[in-house]
């Protein structure tokens, strides 16, 4: 027998995990690696983690054992997809550009950003079993926004000058990371506009990505 489960419920989580393993894929097994499609890739496991819950809880017959590991599964996902994989791609900017990653500042930077976020996972998990019915905000930015913040400001790698990109970039893990575990209320979006809002702007995002890599 094999453990884990493997049905419909939890397969759009399987897909998220798998762009973001592709994704690290181009860039750690490339010299000098091509952003375009990790960045598009992380943009698809959001697009995963927004819809999987939803998906899920559209389909019939599903035990209390179910519901547990799809919660248990999506929260390891957001640790891989999330929090390393934007540290990877950081490090595919510093490669990619030939800019240099003081360890002095970079290394404390990322340390508070990988806390901060698995924190932030951990608070959200335990505040979900502790409410009584579906949690209606979030406390603190949720670890999935990276995958709308990064990708949005990777477009400044054609406006600025790579030590800087990399510096904004450096700046961003450290506000991301503040903002991670500040004590705010972030209502949960549940109506249909916003999947429809964050699907559009990932496509749009990605065509102009595409179009400028290939085609200016």
């Amino acid at each position: 027998m094999i453990i884990g489960k493997y049905n419909k419920s939890v397969i759009v989580t399987y897909l998220g995990v798998l762009s973001t393993a592709i994704g690290i894929f181009f860039i750690l097994g490339n010299e000098s690696p091509l952003l375009t499609l990790p960045i598009i890739c992380f943009m698809i496991s959001g697009i995963c983690d927004l819809f999987d819950g939803r998906i899920a809880r559209m389909c019939k017959g599903r035990t209390e054992e179910d519901k547990e590991f799809g919660i248990q599964i999506d929260s390891l996902t957001d640790m891989i997809s999330f929090i390393a994989y934007p540290m990877i791609i950081l490090y595919g900017y510093s490669k990619g550009l030939n800019v240099g990653l003081n360890p002095w500042i970079t290394i404390p930077i990322l340390a508070c950003f990988i806390i901060a976020g698995i924190s932030r996972l951990a608070y959200f998990n335990v505040q979900a079993a502790l409410e009584d019915g579906p949690v209606k905000y979030y406390t603190g930015l949720p670890v999935t926004s990276t995958s709308i913040i990064f990708p949005a400001f990777y477009l400044l790698r054609y406006v600025v000058d790579a030590q800087v990109f990399v510096g904004i970039n450096l700046a961003l893990f450290a506000v991301i990371a503040f903002l991670m575990v500040f004590k705010f209320k972030l209502p949960k979006p549940k109506a249909n506009w916003w999947y429809i809002t964050c699907s559009v702007l990932a496509a749009v995002m990605a065509a102009l990505l595409i179009y400028i890599r290939f085609y200016k």
